[in-house]
């Protein structure tokens, strides 16, 4: 895993672009910009991990090209695929946010570039941007409720396979 330099990130992708990701929809481009320079934006090799099951948690962080993937351990020892982060997604926020440790790993799927945000940098911008604060925190509360909505259909698709299968 790599730094790289965030303005030239911003320069080759341009504004529209990180408008478009749906962490960063509906902000500012001094906002954007000054997140991803005073964050870390990191670049992943396909196959490198990000971060580990049981690790603390001080940062989140969203995907701006490529692709993540998070496995939880399975009861057999396995890692599963628990979600797939593409480009605008955030992923260690809910860790973050709750204040427990990681419960999987992330492991990027191809090379992938991501914006690694603070606790203190968030505070930072909760203190000194609250109007953008409120749209980072609406984007972010946006992406959990469509987690919840993936995983409640998970949930009711694998409860009629299991109702299905006992009745056979």
């Amino acid at each position: 895993m790599q730094q790289v330099d965030a303005s030239e990130i911003w320069r080759d992708l341009g504004s529209a672009y990180f408008r478009e990701l749906s962490t960063f929809g509906a902000m500012q481009d001094a906002v954007l910009l000054n997140m991803l320079t005073t964050g870390r934006v990191l670049q992943l090799k396909s196959g490198e991990v990000l971060y580990s099951v049981g690790e603390k948690t001080a940062y989140f962080y969203i995907v701006l090209q490529g692709s993540i993937n998070n496995f939880i351990p399975g009861q057999d020892g396995s890692m599963v695929l628990s979600r797939h982060h593409e480009p605008g997604d955030d992923l260690g926020f809910v860790h973050m946010i709750s204040l427990n440790d990681r419960t999987a790993t992330a492991i990027a799927e191809q090379d992938t570039v991501i914006l690694e945000m603070s606790i203190e940098q968030f505070f930072e911008l909760h203190q000194t941007a609250p109007d953008a604060f409120g749209v980072l925190l609406l984007n972010l509360a946006r992406g959990m409720a469509r987690t919840i909505i993936r995983m409640a259909h998970k949930i009711a698709e694998l409860d009629k396979r299991i109702y299905i299968a006992e009745r056979k």
